[in-house]
């Protein structure tokens, strides 16, 4: 009976090593981000995406993977060196992708409102306007591009006095 008992404690310990060391599947593992999204778990989420992406980087939705990853790193974590290099992974490695003109758009707003990295931003929305001159973003990239550099403020109070030209 006693050694029934442990070839039956032994085979348990095995059967829960092999299970805990299989690889989660792309959906549960986005299940996951979804998750920790909810619960506001950035950390956690940025986590999950980067294995994410390294477990399954032929995945259909490896290219929203990586936009998303760029965009918690942005948001949430603000680690924004981080965003724009794991966007650039995503342009690099997914040129095709329908999420390319969003994410050249984001490289150039991180580097003008939040890096402040100015030169950079102005690169990043000219290269913008040479490649999509007729995009829907197209607009919002001018925009940026004149107001590069204000303060919010500034700009509050120069649409104010705009409306009110044009009102007069």
């Amino acid at each position: 009976m006693k050694n029934g008992l442990v070839i039956v404690s032994a085979l348990v310990t095995v059967i829960m090593i092999v299970a805990c060391g299989q690889k989660m599947t792309e959906e549960q593992m986005y299940a996951q981000v979804l998750d920790f999204q909810d619960k506001q778990q950035w950390e956690d989420v940025v986590r999950i995406y980067e294995e994410l992406i390294k477990n399954y980087p032929k995945s259909e939705r490896a290219d929203e993977h990586l936009y998303n990853l760029g965009m918690a790193y942005a948001h949430n974590v603000k680690q924004f060196r981080k965003a724009i290099e794991t966007w650039q992974d995503l342009i690099d490695k997914h040129p095709d992708s329908r999420l390319i003109t969003n994410t050249k758009f984001m490289i150039g707003y991180c580097f003008a409102n939040d890096i402040k990295d100015l030169d950079k931003a102005r690169e990043s929305y000219e290269n913008f306007l040479q490649e999509y001159p007729d995009h829907e973003l197209s607009a919002s990239v001018e925009w940026e591009l004149k107001h590069l550099g204000q303060d919010i403020s500034e700009i509050d109070l120069q649409l104010g006095e705009e409306a009110e030209a044009a009102a007069n």
